[in-house]
């Protein structure tokens, strides 16, 4: 597990779009040997790609895989679920 956090954001301007979305490195959360958790929030959270004409709403990763399942929600125009090599460290 890489404790990477992975976000996507996306615009809406209504039931039949247009959308427009990217999904970001936003940050890490660790776990010390004494089991404390930390989450550590990016400054300046890298873009890992943008994805016009689409309003991603969720991002999964795949255990022991490099893939990110990505979930849009595109209202009226229908959904979508696509595979991107977003995960891993």
């Amino acid at each position: 597990m890489s404790g990477r956090i992975i976000v996507s954001s996306a615009s809406d301007a209504g039931d039949d779009g247009p959308f427009d979305s990217a999904v970001s490195d936003a940050g890490r959360v660790t776990v010390s040997a004494a089991g404390q958790v930390r989450i550590t929030l990016a400054a300046h959270p890298a873009v890992l790609g943008t994805f016009p004409r689409y309003k991603i709403e969720a991002v999964e990763c795949l255990p022991g895989s490099a893939d990110a399942l990505l979930g849009t929600d595109d209202e009226n125009l229908g959904g979508y679920v696509r595979a991107m090599p977003f995960c891993g460290s």
